[in-house]
């Protein structure tokens, strides 16, 4: 045999993530009994509570979605940013026996780590639509291409953080403590279960600071056709995605090297 070719750093930075990938997947859903069904039980789960709740109420949301499709258009981009937030926090320690090779370092454990959450959520997301609509339940289409845009610069948006929150988490430990009490309001905030036009127009100028209220908007937007989403604003997601991923590569690359030492 002649001799082995040597390998391209895009081919070791793959082999990496691969690794990684299957080492995240198999510590997730490995120990549990549900396993992979979780991915779809947990969103599943969410929208039943609500839209059993809000049916109670007799309130329907908008006009021509059916609420689970409304509600499923929410609770799916919002599970992926707090997956996202946690997994970040923990990126560092849980992966620090690892960072002894010398091909990997902490941003390989967070790309890994986002990655995952996004294929989940996509996943879950059209699952859940195809098994509704198996059902009968469904809404008409409107844009693929805004979709697209949309999750692309939201993958951005939660990579930067991300990275900015594994070095938050490496550094003050006790930041884990303070994900849920920001995340709780955020989900409140951030049109999970209500669309921007049903909220008091006073409000507006406070909540439409929050780019997750955009992406949740822009995905029913481009999901359903019946819906208008009239204050969101796809340059100001742009712009907030691109500025966090920015945010969270300066901040990564000034603490770098702090990360891998260990304690």
């Amino acid at each position: 045999m002649g001799p082995t070719a040597q390998r391209t750093a895009w081919q070791i930075q793959c082999d990496v993530i691969h690794a990684l990938l299957v080492r995240e997947m198999k510590t997730r859903f490995g120990k549990w009994k549900l396993g992979y069904a979780w991915v779809l039980l947990e969103p599943a789960m969410h929208i039943m509570v609500l839209a059993t709740i809000f049916s109670f109420l007799g309130r329907e949301f908008y006009p021509g979605i059916p609420t689970v499709l409304f509600m499923l258009a929410g609770i799916a981009p919002f599970l992926f940013f707090t997956h996202s937030f946690s997994k970040s926090l923990a990126a560092v320690e849980s992966n620090r026996g690892l960072f002894n090779y010398r091909q990997l370092r902490p941003f390989d454990a967070v790309v890994t780590r986002v990655l995952l959450e996004f294929a989940i959520y996509l996943f879950s997301l059209v699952a859940l639509l195809g098994i509704l609509a198996w059902f009968g339940i469904a809404a008409t289409f409107n844009d693929f291409l805004l979709l697209v845009a949309v999750n692309i610069l939201y993958l951005c948006f939660c990579l930067g953080l991300s990275l900015a929150l594994c070095v938050a988490g490496a550094k003050y430990p006790e930041a884990a403590k303070m994900g849920p009490m920001i995340q709780r309001p955020l989900y409140f905030m951030s049109g999970v279960f209500f669309s921007l036009e049903q909220i008091p127009e006073q409000y507006h100028p406070y909540l439409a600071w929050n780019p997750l209220l955009h992406v949740i908007e822009l995905t029913r937007e481009g999901l359903f056709a019946s819906y208008h989403g009239m204050f969101a604003n796809l340059p100001y997601l742009a712009f907030s995605s691109l500025a966090m991923l920015g945010f969270g590569l300066l901040v990564y690359r000034a603490s770098w090297r702090d990360l891998v030492r260990s304690q």
